[in-house]
């Protein structure tokens, strides 16, 4: 029997800071847990970890902020998979190498990143890709930094998930919604936050 989750994502703007605890908790106290896209501060995530009372899941964007803050309480999936509420989440840090810092990559550490993971892939496919980057020619902007990764096109070819959520590309406003589908993956640009609701 299939089962709706309703997930909050957020990523790069940390709009929510705007909103008083009350009115966040109003606004999403029926999700069901948070996928965070990166570029946000440690002490963001625990904010609205601590108000909604929610899992939070997370991947590392090209930027980090506040990295001594404590958040070993949420779940870090860089480069792995978790099993969550009968969803397999997939995770993917960083972004195309531009300053040589930590998270960031060529297509071929990328692309490598990925065929570790294969084994537990062919046993079963993501149901969730949540990456910062998005995959090359999907949400890009006309930069370097902002190109997506070619490689991501393999696993959208080969281990196509239900759904697949990144950020890295910023938005002029966190109302724009930027919502694509590629071999049947609906991909969601997660600037700022968005309200996503999947159906396994």
């Amino acid at each position: 029997m299939a089962k709706k989750y309703k997930i909050l994502s957020i990523s790069d703007y940390p709009i929510l800071r705007d909103f008083s605890p009350e009115k966040i908790k109003k606004e999403f106290s029926d999700i069901d847990f948070i996928l965070s896209a990166g570029d946000l501060s440690n002490d963001y995530l625990d904010y609205i970890f601590s108000i909604l009372d929610k899992q939070l899941i997370y991947v590392n964007g090209n930027h980090i902020y506040n990295p001594d803050h404590n958040i070993s309480f949420c779940k870090n999936i860089d480069q792995k998979s978790i099993n969550y509420k009968n969803l397999k989440i997939f995770g993917m840090d960083g972004s195309p190498i531009y300053s040589f810092k930590e998270h960031q990559y060529t297509e071929i550490q990328s692309f490598f990143i990925i065929l570790k993971n294969l084994f537990s892939f062919l046993i079963k496919k993501p149901d969730i890709i949540l990456s910062h980057t998005p995959p090359f020619g999907i949400h890009n902007l006309d930069d370097p930094i902002h190109t997506g990764f070619k490689c991501y096109h393999f696993l959208l070819k080969y281990f196509p998930p239900k759904l697949w959520i990144h950020g890295h590309t910023h938005l002029s406003h966190h109302h724009e919604i930027q919502e694509s589908y590629s071999n049947g993956v609906r991909i969601i640009n997660s600037y700022g936050y968005k309200i996503v609701e999947i159906e396994v």
